[in-house]
């Protein structure tokens, strides 16, 4: 009795100890797991907003974006100042016509300095250039905010693009392309209603064209009004003799100023500039030949020398806040449908139901090499 009495009293000892000597719960408990749900990641944040604060962090550091475009300081202001109140980061633009912003960026290049992050160009630029150069990265990455990845804001239901796979260089926007500008005080609009209509031998020696034997509105005009009128048409206009120039800002503001009645192909952002300065000008669209294009598509340049920046503005640049300051300086329709077009020009409006001419599709783009020799053939009186 006395040693079981011994073995219980032991035993009561034992077990009165042990919790005593044993490691606390919170020392063997294995860490937690944080429900995160699909496309989360531990921190309770969708993993898309993890990266764009990354991003935006690493973009902040960077300081700086570098555009090449054709615009001028009427559209670059703007998107600079809008671009730096959202995230801080200056823009620095790089300016001049396509076919020298192409070269000098071929020529950087070759010399192994890389110092454009994005380009803004037209068709041209991109198809028969800089995507066969291997100048580009694929640009469809680099969008993450959900406002841009949205296909229920774009015209045709998603992004437009122009290379055929979709990829590389983005359509910002898309408006049926109204290439004819006249002075209201010295044409009266319904005096050209069809492009037949500059025939009028009233018009002799008062019309002004972007050079259609170089890459430009010009070259677009005289592809795609021949590819309906055909080259017989061309051939009679010449005798109207107008007058070539490659400058980009001076045809309008010779029919801004009555020097000359009409021109053809002239620039966007000219046209933005003198008519809120008031100018008598305005566009017509001639209802012989319609078609739709884009005088601004972006790409991302490879080998980047801000890359996190270039996709900072990338995204913001397709939101509806970075569209609605890019249509309102160019005067363009945006691809976005909930960006206003109110104090756009008419003409230059999608209408429902209308069926465009696409004049920057690839295949297109493609084509106009030799078209190009055409216009050669056919303006080159005028050019000597």
């Amino acid at each position: 009795m006395q040693k079981l009495i011994a073995a219980v009293a032991l035993a009561l000892a034992f077990l009165i100890v042990m919790p005593a000597c044993a490691p606390k719960p919170e020392a063997v408990r294995t860490p937690a797991v944080v429900p995160t749900g699909p496309g989360q990641g531990l921190s309770g944040k969708p993993v898309w907003q993890q990266d764009w604060e990354k991003t935006v962090a690493a973009a902040r550091q960077e300081g700086v974006v570098s555009i090449s475009t054709a615009a001028g300081s009427a559209q670059n202001g703007p998107l600079r100042d809008g671009f730096m109140r959202a995230y801080g980061i200056n823009i620095e633009y790089i300016s001049g016509k396509g076919a020298e912003r192409v070269e000098r960026l071929t020529r950087e290049r070759q010399a192994g300095l890389y110092l454009v992050d994005i380009y803004f160009g037209g068709a041209g630029n991109f198809i028969n250039d800089l995507k066969p150069g291997g100048v580009l990265d694929p640009l469809k990455p680099q969008l993450v905010l959900p406002e841009v990845l949205d296909p229920g804001v774009w015209y045709g239901g998603n992004h437009m693009y122009l290379d055929k796979d979709a990829s590389h260089v983005i359509v910002l926007t898309y408006f049926p392309y109204a290439d004819i500008v006249i002075n209201t005080d010295l044409v009266k609009p319904d005096e050209i209603r069809t492009n037949k209509d500059l025939l009028n031998p009233k018009w002799k020696g008062k019309i002004v064209m972007s050079d259609p034997t170089t890459s430009g509105l010009g070259l677009t005009w005289f592809q795609m009004v021949s590819k309906v009128l055909g080259y017989d048409f061309m051939r009679e206009f010449v005798k109207q003799e107008p007058q070539l120039t490659r400058d980009l800002r001076q045809p309008m503001e010779w029919v801004a100023r009555g020097k000359h009645s009409i021109v053809i192909g002239g620039s966007g952002a000219a046209f933005a500039e003198f008519a809120g300065a008031g100018a008598p000008i305005t566009h017509v669209q001639p209802s012989d030949v319609v078609y739709a294009g884009t005088n601004h598509s972006m790409a991302l340049v490879n080998k980047a020398a801000h890359p996190n920046a270039a996709k900072v503005y990338i995204n913001w640049v397709l939101t509806k806040e970075g569209q609605t300051i890019f249509s309102k300086g160019y005067l363009m329709q945006s691809t976005r449908l909930d960006v206003p077009t109110d104090g756009l020009p008419p003409e230059m409006v999608r209408q429902p139901g209308v069926v465009y001419l696409n004049s920057d599709a690839e295949e297109v783009s493609l084509q106009r090499p030799a078209v190009q020799k055409e216009a050669q053939r056919i303006f080159g009186s005028l050019l000597r």
